[in-house]
């Protein structure tokens, strides 16, 4: 059965269950930290999408000035600064991608799971903005396991009157992916950070076989945060699977990638991979 893997938390109280490991201590914390919206997030519905797109945003906004103020500080940890910069990276990789597809009469890029797919509204209002034409031949694509956000995407994308197809499933599933010609380019973030390696490797297969020939594949892999792993960890539950570059090439290469690259900021590693 499909299950929402970056929900990891187990407790329904997060004092009671500090109450019975003695840290009775920590409970002041926890409540200081539900007034940023940011923690308060990560506390109740673990790496959610809403999570994700707070860190992307950068706005700090929470509870009463001491709520703001304490968000901004989460905002500017080494952990939430290298989180975004994996958006603005997925975004400079779709712009090399339109340069070498130009010839196309449609390009296809998937992202899974989807998400707000904050990159795909920013790409494709700076294309206009910009008179490139190109993004009329642009057919996005995406799938995520909550079907109330896919409802919510597909609204959106309805409004701005936008090529964007959005499906509910379990990018885990072959299934779920649309019967096509294979996708130009395949973005997933966040995802394999929730998974063990068995889990990410069978992902990885999945998008070297939905890929065209060339298809570029973009994923992310972090490295451990101390403070911020604490934090997650004790009064959110959320746990997360680390990855040096490495590890995440040995994983890709068992996926049939042999054409990759990855390049690194402060604690996020991207790993391109190109479908020979």
């Amino acid at each position: 059965m499909s299950k929402f893997h970056n929900k990891t938390r187990q407790s329904a109280s997060i004092p009671s269950r500090l109450l019975r490991e003695g840290r009775f201590y920590l409970i002041p914390i926890y409540y200081l930290l539900r007034t940023s919206d940011l923690a308060r997030e990560g506390i109740e519905n673990s790496g959610s999408y809403r999570f994700a797109d707070h860190v992307y945003a950068n706005k700090p906004s929470g509870k009463f000035v001491f709520g703001k103020f304490l968000d901004s500080i989460l905002l500017k940890l080494k952990s939430a600064r290298s989180m975004r910069s994996r958006y603005i990276y997925a975004k400079k990789e779709i712009y090399n991608l339109l340069e070498s597809v130009q010839h196309q009469d449609y390009i296809d890029i998937l992202t899974a799971p989807c998400g707000l797919t904050r990159e795909f509204f920013e790409v494709v209002q700076e294309l206009k903005d910009s008179n490139n034409p190109i993004y009329k031949r642009i057919r996005w694509h995406g799938i995520d396991l909550d079907q109330e956000l896919i409802e919510r995407m597909v609204s959106k994308k309805n409004k701005h009157a936008l090529q964007m197809f959005f499906s509910q499933g379990d990018v885990l599933r072959e299934c779920s992916y649309q019967e096509n010609k294979g996708y130009d380019m395949i973005i997933s973030m966040g995802l394999s950070e929730f998974l063990n390696d068995q889990d990410t490797l069978d992902f990885y297969k999945i998008a070297h076989i939905k890929l065209k020939k060339g298809g570029v594949f973009f994923t992310s892999g972090m490295r451990p945060h101390r403070l911020s792993d604490y934090l997650m960890r004790t009064f959110a539950e959320l746990h997360t699977h680390y990855r040096t570059e490495e590890d995440l090439k040995k994983l890709a290469y068992k996926a049939e990638f042999r054409n990759m690259y990855a390049y690194q900021d402060e604690l996020q590693t991207i790993l391109i991979g190109i479908k020979e």
